[in-house]
């Protein structure tokens, strides 16, 4: 009886070692980049779904909204997202500012902070380091000092948009600028707009309330 049970446990072990299949090099949370959507926004496949994920923090120029024209620097924003991305795989991080919308805008994208997997490289801190956006906000999140320390570096060293002018761009009148602190936003010619101004849609503006400047009048 002894050696049956001997034999059986050996019988066991040699199953497992040569039927268990081989553990996959991606872990779980590893997910790859399907497409790039434009500058600050993917798609990855996620636990078997393609989902969009909006980049934090980021403001790009668009290239693919529905009622606007593709802006100025939009094509190379988001060129430069798919050098760096295109036939990746990412994982992502949260801000604790986004639990109450299950970490999702309005639109149904997922927010996250968006890393390489093969080099943990930071997407959206890269974007705004090499001068491809803006830091965006409108939204509060954690990193906000860093993201615009992060811009006015590039401003000043003139990378990516910012070789092209000395002022903060205005792509189309769509586009307005609000002063953080202020409650306001303006026109991209106005004298009103600080050094730390943001750029946003007017609609987004609006939408949260800003008042316009009664000088420029956007």
């Amino acid at each position: 009886m002894k050696y049956v049970l001997i034999a059986s446990l050996i019988i066991i072990i040699l199953l497992s070692i040569f039927t268990c299949p081989e553990k996959s090099s991606i872990a779980p949370d590893e997910y790859p980049v399907v497409r790039i959507v434009d500058g600050d926004t993917i798609i990855a496949k996620v636990d078997n779904f393609e989902q969009r994920i909006r980049l934090i923090g980021v403001d790009t120029p668009e290239s693919v909204h529905p009622n606007k024209d593709v802006e100025d620097f939009a094509l190379e924003a988001s060129d430069f997202l798919k050098e760096i991305l295109e036939g990746e795989y990412v994982f992502f991080r949260y801000d604790q500012n986004n639990v109450g919308t299950n970490h999702k805008d309005r639109y149904g994208r997922i927010l996250a902070y968006v890393y390489r997997v093969s080099d943990s490289l930071f997407i959206n801190q890269e974007i705004i380091r090499q001068g491809y956006g803006h830091a965006y906000t409108v939204y509060p999140f954690t990193l906000q000092e860093d993201f615009l320390k992060l811009e006015r570096d590039a401003r000043s060293a003139k990378r990516g948009l910012w070789a092209y002018t000395d002022e903060i761009p205005a792509p189309s009148d769509s586009i307005v600028f609000y002063n953080p602190g202020s409650g306001k936003f303006h026109r991209a010619e106005c004298r009103d707009i600080g050094k730390d101004a943001i750029r946003i849609h007017l609609e987004d503006a609006q939408s949260e309330g800003f008042e316009p400047c009664k000088i420029c009048k956007p």
